[in-house]
Parts: C-alpha cells; structure tokens; sequence
C-alpha cells in the first residue's frame, strides 16, 4: 500500500492575538496554506492532532474560517481526520464541542473513543453515533486510531491502549490491516523546560510495534524521536518565546511494499508560511540617562533590521509583529522612561502590524548587593529567592503544605509569563494544566 498524509496541529483558530484583528486571520491563513498543500498534493488523508480551536467557546467568524478550509479538503475528495486537544474540548463533562458540531456536519471524522472503567475502548468509528476510537481507509489497509486530550490521566490512558492493542494485533493483520497511525494531543516531558506533566520518554515504548506513526500535538515546538513520534510545532506563533521555532506540519509518504531494512515512511517537515514575528531583548544596563538609551535602542532596532532583512516597505501580510522587553537594572527614575519614543522608534524602523514594548526593568535603589548574599546580576538568584518567599507563603495553607515548592515554582513560572507579556488565555491555560497536574498525582515522598 502507497500513501500520503499531512500531519497538523495546534491551529489556534480564533486567537486574536494581542487584540490584533490581523493576527486573528493570520491563524486562519496559516491553517488554509497547510490544507491548500494537502490538496496540491491529492494527499489521501488530512490529520488533525488537536487544537484545531484556540478556546472552547468560539464565534461565527472561526467557525467560517475553521468550515472555509475543511470544506476545501472534502471538495477535494480528502478525508479530515481530528482529534479534540485541551483547548477544544466542550466546558462541561455533558457538554458538545465545536469539533463534534464539525463532525455533525460531516466537515471531519472525530475520533473521539466510549471510556469504560477509565480505559477507551478500541471500538470502529461508527457513522451513526459519529463516535469511535479508529476508522479504516485505503480499503481497511491504513488504520487510524485517535485520542483525545486526557490530560493528567494521559499516562494511563496511554497503557491501556498500548495493552488492547497488543491483544488484537492478530485480529488486525488478518483483516489485512498494513499501517496503523495514532493521533495523540500530548507532548513528551523534557521538551520544554517550562511545560511539566507530560508523558516520560519511557511511557511510549509501549505503543511501539504496535503503531508505526505516532502524530502528536500540544507542545508548540517542532520535534520527532526514532521516527516514530513527530510532533509538528503550532502552524503560527502563538507566543513571543515561541518566535524562533520553526514550526510547521508533517507530509507523510507511506509505502509498506518498501524494501525489507527500508521505512515504511518518509515524514517530512514543512515550515508553513506565517507573519514574521521578532523578539528583541534589549538591555538598558549603564545607559545613564534616558536620550542615551533612545540612542542607543534606535541603533539596537537598525542593527536588527539589518539582521532580519526587514524591508522598507514589507508585503501586505509580511509586516512584523514586534515584540521588545526591556531588562536590566535603570540607571533613572523609571518615571523618566517613555515608552511611547521607543514604540515610536521601532514603528519608524520595522514598520510592523505591531509593536509590544515589556519593560521588566528594575530600579537600581531597589537592587540588592553583595552584601545581601546576592548577585545583583544574576536574573536567576533573583527567581530563586521569588521561589522561596512563595514557597514560605503557601506552606501557610494547609491546601499546599505537601507541595509547597511545586506550587512555588508555578507561580513564579506564572509571573514570568506575565512580566514576558504573555496573553491572559496562555497564563490561565499553564495555570488549569499545572493545577490538575499537581492535584492528580501523589506528592513527592519524604523520605
């Protein structure tokens, strides 16, 4: 059997990002360019591994641009299959999402599996319910199997499937079953410094054999391990840290005819076209007065435009999204500090669809010395001294007593976040992940 599919997730349709109307399309065009290359392509099968959606309560204006790019792909004879990530999923246990509505409209296939004493049940897709944990195509050659965001329970949820599937593997061959694809909303720990509570490296060795491509989603930074699990990166730049990844979607060529030693796949990486987004820290240490530190930012932004190439008059879609943070001990008054110039300054040197100016400067009469048993210039005693002082907060509550440090070092993550200019929805997000991480797995042992 020959086949081609494509690989995305973490669309993120509907973020209007930073109140940007532009931004907002800029999610959707993203989405089309990567459905728009499937059909370039007559792949035979178009994957979605969560977050088609950026929030769980959309408007009609996602939901037409979300319709907009699957109606190409079923106009072109191209299957759409999806699973729900965490940003997808209905706001209550009872609820209908946005993606199950999609699948009522026959835009998509859900796989979305019934749950029996915790574990999913490998049941066929089944039109009528519009309900199953797998669907055959490619006349029952390529099987896909699909499951949804669990969240804390992900581990588990990930044994028990890697245990039935071992069970009717037999089955599976006999029916003539040659390829099997799982679509899984779930990063691998270790990816991202900053983003905790995911599957060990460990935790997948079960699945293997027993599925050939494992299509992953939720963590926004592109990766793939033994060429097996790819994870594609979101299609567009969700956040400022996320600038330098080069993320994109997966175009999979299958052929289990291939010759014995040869994979059966050849997955290829493809950076989608997107909005340029630049991140510029700038430090404003022993600039003495502020008309030395406009000089001296307005000589930073034109080494830069020289750097990324900036035009002088970008493309309609191509201008910037800027985003500056200021870090650094002032050697004034921050009062004196007018933000407005250097907003100014870098609209007059990019000429973006933007600009987001953070200043996470400090005054220098609040910084400490070493006579306080720190260094002033190590951004990370300063964190670590943060982490404490929370840490001796929430040991007060009863609530947090037993991971009191774990909570700590959340709340400073949350902070940062913040000071970094991260959206509400991102800091809220890392806030309900990292809680139910915390509240549904046993503390760390005493002893």
């Amino acid at each position: 059997m020959q086949a081609l599919f494509v690989h995305t997730a973490d669309n993120h349709l509907g973020y209007e990002q930073y109140g940007v109307k532009e931004r907002f399309n800029d999610f959707s065009r993203a989405f089309w360019a990567i459905v728009d290359d499937a059909i370039a392509r007559k792949a035979d099968l178009f994957v979605i591994a969560g977050d088609l959606f950026n929030k769980r309560a959309i408007d009609a204006r996602t939901l037409m641009h979300a319709q907009d790019g699957l109606e190409r792909l079923r106009d072109a004879g191209i299957p759409c299959v999806a699973i729900e990530g965490n940003h997808d999923r209905s706001y209550y246990r009872d609820g209908f999402s946005w993606l199950e509505f999609l699948c009522w409209q026959n835009q998509l296939i859900l796989l979305n599996p019934y749950v029996r004493d915790g574990a999913p049940e490998l049941k066929p897709w089944n039109q009528e319910e519009m309900r199953g944990a797998y669907i055959d195509l490619k006349g029952g050659k390529l099987r896909v199997y699909g499951l949804p965001w669990y969240g804390a329970s992900t581990t588990r949820v990930m044994k028990s499937l890697a245990e039935q599937l071992a069970a009717t593997r037999e089955a599976e061959d006999a029916a003539g079953v040659e390829y099997r694809l799982l679509l899984l909303h779930t990063g691998i720990e270790g990816m991202l410094p900053t983003l905790h509570g995911l599957p060990q490296r460990s935790d997948f060795e079960p699945l293997r054999g027993l599925v050939d491509y494992v299509a992953l989603g939720h963590v926004h930074k592109p990766y793939e391990v033994d060429g097996w699990l790819y994870n594609p990166g979101s299609s567009e730049t969700w956040g400022a840290e996320e600038s330098a990844w080069e993320r994109g979607y997966y175009v999979v060529r299958i052929d289990t005819n291939a010759p014995e030693g040869e994979p059966t796949h050849i997955a290829e990486h493809i950076v989608n076209p997107r909005r340029p987004f630049l991140r510029l820290p700038f430090n404003v240490e022993g600039l003495r007065d502020p008309a030395a530190l406009y000089e001296a930012f307005e000589r930073y932004c034109r080494s830069k435009v020289r750097e990324y190439a900036v035009p002088e008059q970008p493309a309609p879609g191509l201008e910037p999204v800027v985003d500056v943070s200021l870090t650094g001990v002032l050697s004034f008054d921050a009062s004196a500090l007018d933000r407005a110039q250097l907003e100014e300054t870098a609209q007059q040197m990019f000429h973006p669809l933007v600009v987001r100016i953070h200043d996470s400067t400090r005054d220098s009469e609040w910084e400490m010395d070493d006579e306080n048993g720190l260094d002033s210039s190590d951004r990370s005693t300063w964190l670590q001294l943060e982490t404490h002082i929370f840490e001796e907060l929430l040991q007060r509550d009863a609530r947090f007593q037993q991971r009191a440090g774990e909570w700590a070092r959340l709340v400073a993550s949350l902070k940062q976040m913040a000071l970094g200019g991260e959206s509400a929805e991102q800091v809220i997000q890392k806030l309900r992940d990292e809680r139910a991480r915390l509240l549904n797995t046993s503390p760390p042992s005493n002893g």
